[in-house]
């Protein structure tokens, strides 16, 4: 699938908000160097091209620009223990990249991008309570539920079809479960008190017979779970990204642990990016106003 880059800018709108300055104690919080750099050149440039006055999907569009080619790197939170906040716009991976983007284009519509804000933003979207294993949200489906309820995000699957995701959330209990030696392996009991939470969430799905028809109501901007019919391996969300609208096609903006790429990049169509997935349907969230 050949990888297309190239600028754009797109759709919504977000409402203002303020970050309090939480005391940062009980975990460590690493921030990969160059973050404030960016941070700093992302905001120039936001504020130079008046970035703010445009709608939230047009932000969030113009914001995965700027983060084209970041390098994908695995386990970025996952690299020791106790649970730490990581902090970076140098390395990513597809579920950090959306957050990111998310609050890089939420903190630029409300004119109050720094890294104060930044870090604390990236915490209130990662977590549903303190900084833990155990309250990361692990589930899209989870991340989806608990950022609806800070009004960040927007289910627009289950509105469109009233399908609900028909897949259970008990990966991660099941590969800890497994080995006693697991560094996580205390932290059973919680997981698996948020996976019975996790299955009482409801969760909309695009069946992909029936995306065809969908596709017209995705916007530039909307973010995009694959769903994969095999959650007795995996999470059954296996990889989420952004839509992004370019001369009629629906195209798939990602962060890529492809071998051939291993970065961020655009795939020129999201349809064909899902056939060779094998998707069963994907999930639809729009960044809210």
């Amino acid at each position: 699938m050949k990888a297309l880059i190239l600028p754009l800018f797109f759709l919504l709108v977000v409402a203002k908000i303020t970050y309090a300055k939480v005391p940062e104690v009980g975990y460590e919080t690493i921030i990969e160097s160059k973050t404030q750099v960016i941070i700093n050149q992302i905001n120039k440039d936001a504020k130079l091209q008046q970035i703010a006055n445009k709608s939230i999907n047009e932000i969030v569009i113009w914001v995965s620009m700027q983060l084209l080619n970041s390098p994908y790197e695995f386990y970025l939170l996952d690299n020791k223990v106790p649970e730490y906040l990581y902090i970076s716009l140098t390395k990513t991976d597809c579920m950090l990249l959306v957050e990111e983007v998310v609050i890089l284009s939420r903190l630029i519509k409300a004119n109050q991008l720094n890294l104060a804000n930044y870090i604390e933003g990236i915490k209130k979207i990662r977590y549903h309570g303190n900084v833990s294993y155990c309250n990361r949200n692990h589930y899209f489906k989870d991340w989806v539920v608990m950022n609806e309820n800070q009004h960040w995000v927007e289910d627009i699957g289950f509105k469109l079809t009233g399908v609900k995701l028909p897949y259970t959330a008990h990966i991660l209990g099941d590969v800890i479960s497994k080995n006693e030696s697991n560094i996580h392996f205390s932290d059973l009991a919680c997981i698996r008190e948020r996976e019975k939470i996790v299955n009482k969430e409801q969760l909309g799905f695009i069946p992909i017979n029936n995306l065809p028809y969908y596709l017209k109501y995705i916007k530039s901007g909307d973010i995009v779970g694959v769903v994969v019919d095999n959650p007795v391996k995996s999470d059954s969300i296996k990889h989420v990204g952004i839509a992004y609208i370019n001369n009629g096609e629906v195209k798939y903006l990602n962060a890529s642990s492809k071998k051939e790429n291993m970065k961020v990049v655009i795939y020129d169509s999201l349809i064909e990016y899902l056939k060779l997935s094998k998707a069963a349907g994907i999930v639809l969230i729009r960044v809210n106003s």
